[in-house]
């Protein structure tokens, strides 16, 4: 592949705009929030403002060109988030004294101008001997890092209470009554999970290398249960979802920027963990599908050709589904018709992440190909992880290709998430 100049100014402007969108997602809290801990599995706020900068130096900086840093001990305090079972967990590897934020917003820019200003050049000069130089295959892994951060800092900013964040002119919920499924019969065939490394410009270690899956026919709901759906199975002694609270004397749902009642949030997709979702479909005498059941009916055909997209190979667009902020909470499941696939199954990609079956593993031959950050994927293949599908609101359509795969701990109750069940 080597390192083609021609495609700096589109990295560049890339990186840029994660950034900005990084800067606004943070300018949405007042500026005494920064150490506010919102999620107690995660660090504070300020963690994350130093961690984007940190990863972009270790991965380029450290990693790829070997220098040596003018600030060692941010690098190492900023490199890692965690990923606890618990909040003590959490608490044990969290640390009481963080750095001034005048201090970390001057690591951040310094970082970023180096960044832009010379790391291009200095990695394209290491295009030939440096699999992570070729392609400038480490700067898409810096950029797809931030965007994932900008999904699971709204996890945090989702649980900030409404008087410690600012909406400004974002959109607030949207709502609507809900739709009711049907059930669309997907025939036996061989899908396609992972993609070719050698053939696309970027994948991380997971989605390598390619494997062919036969699967057999099933019949899969053609939208995710909704909150209404699930009102019914709490009725009948189900739980409730950690982002159902009371609110002025009445149930509401959780979002961004309202406490929306129950009965206006009717048709979203409820969001719930893994183990949750699992009871649900077993209640109605279902299950959770497979990743290769949702590859298949995402991107299957009847003439056997793989779609680049549920809805064929056209580029993503808000006709197609909720993603890439182009809402700011879910909507309603079914208003995106043109985003079915080819069987008829809707909404496939956004308005959600979906819960499979399938513990995150590796695809078989898998090879943890970026030296400077070997456990991306292995450090998750503990069979407490489970694969989710699709994508959310606050996914970037970067994100949205064949191959790419994401996993959340299957008690994890922050994830923008849905479920379907198949029978």
């Amino acid at each position: 592949m080597s390192a083609n100049p021609g495609e700096v100014p589109a990295l560049k402007a890339a990186l840029q705009a994660a950034w900005d969108r990084s800067d606004a997602l943070f300018a949405m809290l007042p500026s005494d929030a920064l150490l506010d801990r919102p999620i107690g599995l995660r660090h504070p706020f300020l963690f994350y403002v130093g961690h984007l900068p940190a990863f972009l130096w270790n991965q380029i900086g450290r990693g790829v060109l070997g220098l040596t840093s003018e600030t060692p001990a941010m690098d190492e305090l900023f490199e890692r988030g965690i990923d606890p079972l618990s909040e003590q967990g959490a608490k044990d590897a969290s640390i009481a004294q963080w750095p001034p934020v005048a201090e970390v917003l001057a690591y951040r820019d310094r970082l970023r101008a180096w960044a832009m200003d010379r790391s291009f050049e200095a990695v394209a000069a290491h295009a030939d001997a440096d699999v992570l130089a070729d392609g400038y295959r480490v700067h898409h892994l810096v950029i797809e890092h931030e965007l994932m951060h900008h999904e699971t800092l709204l996890y945090m900013l989702s649980e900030q209470p409404l008087a410690r964040k600012t909406q400004g002119r974002l959109p607030g919920p949207v709502t609507g009554p809900p739709r009711s499924p049907t059930a669309v019969s997907v025939p036996a065939g061989s899908t396609s999970l992972g993609g070719d490394f050698a053939g696309q410009p970027f994948g991380w270690d997971n989605e390598f290398p390619a494997q062919a899956v036969q699967v057999d026919a099933f019949t899969i709901d053609s939208l995710p249960v909704t909150v209404s759906a699930w009102q019914r199975f709490v009725a009948d002694g189900g739980p409730s979802p950690h982002g159902w609270v009371e609110h002025e004397g009445q149930t509401c749902v959780r979002s961004m920027f309202a406490m929306v009642p129950l009965a206006d949030a009717a048709g979203w997709p409820v969001q719930v963990s893994h183990a949750q979702a699992t009871a649900y479909a077993a209640w109605t005498g279902g299950r959770l599908p497979t990743e290769a059941e949702m590859q298949w009916a995402a991107y299957g055909s009847p003439d056997g050709e793989a779609r680049e997209y549920p809805w064929g190979d056209a580029p993503p667009s808000e006709r197609h589904g909720v993603f890439d902020f182009n809402l700011w909470s879910p909507e309603p499941v079914g208003r995106r018709p043109a985003g079915a696939s080819a069987w008829g199954v809707q909404e496939l990609v956004g308005n959600g992440w979906e819960w499979t079956s399938t513990p995150f593993r590796p695809l078989p031959g898998f090879e943890a190909w970026a030296r400077t950050y070997p456990g991306y994927s292995s450090d998750f293949f503990d069979d407490e992880h489970f694969v989710v599908f699709g994508g959310s609101w606050a996914t970037d359509r970067r994100l949205l290709r064949r191959s790419f795969r994401n996993w959340y701990q299957g008690n994890y109750p922050f994830v923008f998430s849905s479920f379907r069940v198949v029978r």
